[in-house]
C-alpha cells in the first residue's frame, strides 16, 4: 500500500519536491532535521523550494499555494501544518509523494501518476490516489471533487474507494469509515475559500530548479511560479 514515512532518508539533498508558488501573508517553514526555521517573504520567497522533511506552517489568516515536480498542486488552507516526505529519481516522472496532514486542511489536484504514490496520512486515515481532485482536513474528513481516492483507517486497514462527488470520514480511533454522497450545496460549501489560490490576478514566471541526480549528473526542471502584479 505505497510507503511510509520510515522508508524515506532524512535528508535528500538538493532534490526539491515541490515549490511554493504563491502564499498569503506569511507562512512557516521548518525542518529540525535540517535546521530550518524561516517565515517566508511574499516579496522574497515566491518559489521556495520545499525537500523532504520540510513543514509547511500556515496561521489563521494565511493560505498557501504548492506545486509539486509532477505539476500536481495543493492548496493549504488557514491554521494548518504539513510535512512532505518524499523521493524525486532522475526525472519528475520518477517520484513518490506524502503529505503528512497534521492539522487543517488542503485540496489537492494530483496529476496522473502512472507507476508512482501520493499520499495523503492524517494520525487515523490515509488517502491514496493516482490522479484526481480532492479535499483532505486534519480530522480525516475527504471528499473527491473528481478521479478516484481510495482511504484507509490507519488502526483497522478497512478500506474504501471514493469516486466523484463522495466523502469518507475516519472515526477518531481509525477503525470505521462512514461514507456516501455529497449534495451539490454541500460540496460548494466544502470548497468555499480555496478561491483566494486561484492565479487569475498573477503574473507568470518561469523558474529552473537544479539539482544532481543519483549518477552526479546536472539536471533541471522548469517550473512556472506566480507573483502578484504590483498594477
Amino acid at each position: 500500500m505505497g510507503f511510509v514515512a520510515s522508508e524515506f532518508p532524512a535528508k535528500t539533498a538538493d532534490r526539491p519536491l515541490a515549490i511554493v508558488k504563491h502564499f498569503k501573508p506569511e507562512v512557516m517553514l521548518t525542518n529540525l532535521e535540517a535546521e530550518k526555521n524561516l517565515m517566508l517573504d511574499p516579496e522574497k520567497n515566491v518559489g521556495e523550494q520545499l525537500f523532504s522533511g520540510d513543514s509547511l506552517i500556515t496561521n489563521e489568516d494565511g493560505f498557501a499555494l504548492v506545486v509539486f515536480m509532477d505539476r500536481s498542486v495543493a492548496k493549504v488552507k488557514p491554521s494548518s501544518m504539513l510535512i512532505l516526505r518524499g523521493e524525486v529519481g532522475t526525472s519528475t516522472k520518477e517520484m513518490s509523494t506524502r503529505i503528512n496532514l497534521n492539522k487543517g486542511e488542503v485540496f489537492l489536484e494530483v496529476q496522473p501518476q502512472g507507476g508512482n504514490d501520493f499520499e495523503v496520512s492524517t494520525n487515523r486515515s490515509l488517502a491514496s490516489v493516482k490522479g484526481t481532485e480532492f479535499g483532505n482536513r486534519a480530522d480525516g474528513y475527504i471528499w473527491v471533487q473528481e478521479g478516484q481516492v481510495d482511504v484507509t483507517a490507519l488502526n483497522s486497514g478497512q478500506t474504501v474507494s471514493l469516486f466523484e462527488k463522495m466523502y469518507a470520514q475516519v472515526d477518531e480511533q481509525g477503525n470505521n469509515i462512514n461514507s456516501g454522497t455529497l449534495s451539490n450545496e454541500e460540496l460548494a460549501n466544502l470548497d468555499e475559500g480555496y478561491e483566494e489560490m486561484e492565479q487569475n490576478d498573477l503574473i507568470k514566471k518561469e523558474v529552473i530548479l537544479r539539482f544532481r541526480d543519483q549518477n552526479g549528473q546536472l539536471r533541471e526542471v522548469k517550473v512556472d511560479v506566480y507573483e502578484e502584479s504590483n498594477n
